[in-house]
Order: structure tokens, then C-alpha cells, then sequence
């Protein structure tokens, strides 16, 4: 894809801008289901003057118990979670929380699902492969107000703006609840034990991927990881 803006410069210098602010500390929860990763988020954080970590929890349901008691700044969430996905996760904790900041972190790639996250509220949208200094830039972005986007998520905002989303993935076509049963499906996952995790009828699931077989043109369990694997979404699934 020809990059169409390159966002770091802008990013690097709003950061600076900083710089000249009294010092504030920014108190972050983390939100994801992997400890090593939950650790490792941690020590990175930890290390920066400006920055105070929380919490750090693996599941939406851990994560509003302390928002309930804590008062955070911003919240590095996940989008794989058990139970509520970190996509349900964000729609609430922007209806119940919205002075809250939240900075997605996840393994999908952001032609994936970036837009989605944007669209549910989220300040902002870094892959996991990011550097450190980069995981940095985005927290004082989004905690100040700002919205940070890597040049990747910057030129999928600009092309869905000027293209008029002529050009998009099938999986595009699917809500955001039967984009969180697809994905749920490609972990072989069965009807029942989706609605479980989602809190929602067997009837409704069974609505969801009756829609998401009709619009993918999908007919099995088995063309649904053909699906996943031939449109990148794999990492989602086993992240």
C-alpha cells in the first residue's frame, strides 16, 4: 500500500511539545488475557518516570472491577479477552468510564480491525510488534487527549475517506457482533459456548452465523478457517 501520510514526525513532535508541561503522572490499567505479556507490559511501563501502572488484569470482567476502585488515565486493552471481547470491553468502559483513555494493543493487524476499534472509541491503535519508545508516545498521546495512529492505521483512515470504501475485505461487510462469532468460530468454539462467552441467547448466535455464512458465503465450520487464513485474521484468532 503507497503510504499516503507518514504520522511518526507529527507524533515525535507532539511528544516533545510536552516537554515544556510540568511533569504529570499517567496511571494506566493493563488489560490482557496473556501474563507474560501482562509482565512484560509491565516492566516496560514501569521503567518510565511518567508513567504508573495500576493494574494489570487478564479479562473485561477483572478490568471494570478496578475501574470501579482505581481512577486510571488510560487503559492498554487487549482485543482477544475471554468472555466480553476487548471490542464489547471498549463500547462499556466508554459508555461507563468516558474520561478514560483506552490505547488498543493487539496481534491483529490493523487493516483487521483498527477501524472497528477506532470507530468503538479508542484513542488509538498499536500493533504489538511496536517498540517500546513507540508504546510510549501513544500512552502520553492519548492521555493529554491526543489520538495516535501508526502510518499503517493513518493510511486505512485516509483510503476508507477519499476511496468511499469502494475497494474493502468481505469480512468488512460483517457487524461488529458477527465479526466477534466469526472469530469465535475459527477457534472451533460451538454455538453454545459462544453465547456463554458473549451473554447471549443460543438463538441470537445461531442468527449471527446463519448472517455471517450468508454474507462470506461460507457453508462449513471448515471453510471458515480457509476464510481466516486466506484474509490474515489467524494471528486474532490464537492470540
Amino acid at each position: 500500500m503507497t503510504e499516503i501520510f507518514n504520522h511518526s514526525k507529527f507524533n515525535q513532535s507532539f511528544i516533545q511539545s510536552l516537554s515544556d508541561k510540568p511533569d504529570i503522572m499517567i496511571k494506566i490499567i493493563l488489560c490482557d488475557d496473556h501474563e507474560i505479556v501482562r509482565k512484560g507490559l509491565f516492566q516496560i511501563l514501569q521503567e518510565h518516570p511518567d508513567f504508573k501502572v495500576l493494574a494489570d488484569v487478564s479479562s473485561g470482567e477483572m478490568l471494570f472491577r478496578k475501574l470501579r476502585r482505581l481512577k486510571p488515565d488510560v487503559i492498554v486493552l487487549d482485543i482477544a479477552l475471554p468472555g466480553r471481547s476487548g471490542l464489547e470491553v471498549l463500547k462499556q468502559v466508554r459508555l461507563l468510564y468516558p474520561e478514560v483513555k483506552a490505547l488498543v494493543l493487539s496481534m491483529y493487524p490493523e487493516d483487521q480491525f483498527a477501524i472497528r476499534m477506532i470507530k468503538a472509541g479508542a484513542s488509538g491503535y498499536l500493533h504489538k510488534d511496536s517498540a517500546p519508545s513507540i508504546l510510549h508516545a501513544a500512552i502520553k498521546t492519548v492521555a493529554v487527549g491526543g489520538k495516535y495512529a501508526s502510518p499503517a492505521v493513518m493510511n486505512i483512515l485516509f483510503k476508507e475517506v477519499l476511496s468511499g470504501r469502494t475497494d474493502f475485505s468481505m469480512h468488512q461487510l460483517l457487524s461488529d457482533r458477527e465479526m466477534e462469532v466469526l472469530i469465535q468460530l475459527g477457534r472451533g468454539k460451538k454455538t453454545t459456548e459462544i453465547a456463554q462467552s458473549m451473554s447471549l441467547s443460543i438463538k441470537t448466535i445461531s442468527t449471527y452465523k446463519t448472517r455471517v455464512f450468508e454474507k462470506l458465503n461460507i457453508k462449513n465450520p471448515a471453510q471458515v478457517a480457509r476464510f481466516l487464513m486466506e484474509h490474515d485474521l489467524m494471528q486474532g484468532v490464537y492470540e
